[in-house]
């Protein structure tokens, strides 16, 4: 199977590919490929294209595409995650699973009960593991990840247009995903997973002034790693392609 690169729109300009930065390495001293060799790169678009390198240089790859073909996984329901922060490497698991699971963005938010209580950067790490992820599981986009740790204040604002607006909640006990009444089948949801502690009162109820409902995931409490992947796989199989 050819090695599958991303690469930004504006590298790929008629048959010619440019590839720098990491590829670059990754191609000369990991792959170890030459002149001549074939890769397969996904610019920004639902096309797959298969790349002959022509040179091979210290500070970039080209490249001239000898064919393309369709190729479309991504899934149809576009699905905006807000994930508080949580200890050690949970955060880094959930990404990608999230990623795998189709995500079309995601961003780390600090909440009341947030363990992780400090604003190190880590977002350059995360996008990593975003492509990294998409890579993996061969989707054609590489899901956004903000470039700062948000509030729910900011997420709920900027998330106020989509057709859908949930809170998994474990205090939640009358509405789930299966008795939520809706008029017709959402495009886009933005979903609040939170933390070890959970949301509290206060913040359910500012996310509630802003069009989100809380639901359940079950009677059982999950732990904050495994509810995103949950509700996740859920929202995709009522409405997303799984």
């Amino acid at each position: 199977m050819s090695h599958k690169f991303f690469v930004p729109a504006e590298q790929i300009v008629s048959n010619r590919v440019t590839l720098t930065g990491s590829d670059v390495s990754h191609i000369r001293t990991v792959l170890r490929l030459k002149a001549g060799a074939c890769i397969q790169v996904i610019g920004g678009s639902d096309k797959l294209h298969t790349v002959r390198l022509v040179e091979v240089e210290a500070k970039e790859v080209l490249g001239e595409i000898i064919a393309s073909e369709e190729f479309d996984v991504e899934s149809p329901l576009a699905v905006h995650l807000g994930l508080a922060l949580t200890k050690g490497n949970k955060f880094d698991a959930t990404l990608r699973k999230s990623v795998e699971l189709g995500v079309r963005s995601v961003t780390p938010l600090i909440t009341d009960r947030c363990v992780v209580k400090t604003h190190r950067k880590k977002t350059e790490r995360w996008k990593k593991i975003a492509l990294e992820s998409s890579k993996q599981c061969g989707r054609t986009q590489v899901p956004l990840v903000t470039e700062d740790i948000e509030t729910l204040e900011i997420f709920c604002r900027n998330n106020d247009d989509l057709d859908l607006k949930l809170v998994f909640w474990e205090m939640e006990s009358n509405s789930s995903l299966k008795n939520l009444q809706l008029d017709q089948a959402p495009r886009s949801v933005a979903v609040l997973i939170g933390p070890e502690g959970g949301f509290s009162s206060v913040e359910i109820e500012k996310t509630r002034e802003h069009g989100f409902q809380t639901v359940s995931l079950g009677p059982r409490i999950l732990r904050a790693e495994t509810a995103p992947v949950v509700a996740l796989a859920l929202l995709q199989s009522l409405w997303g392609d799984l």
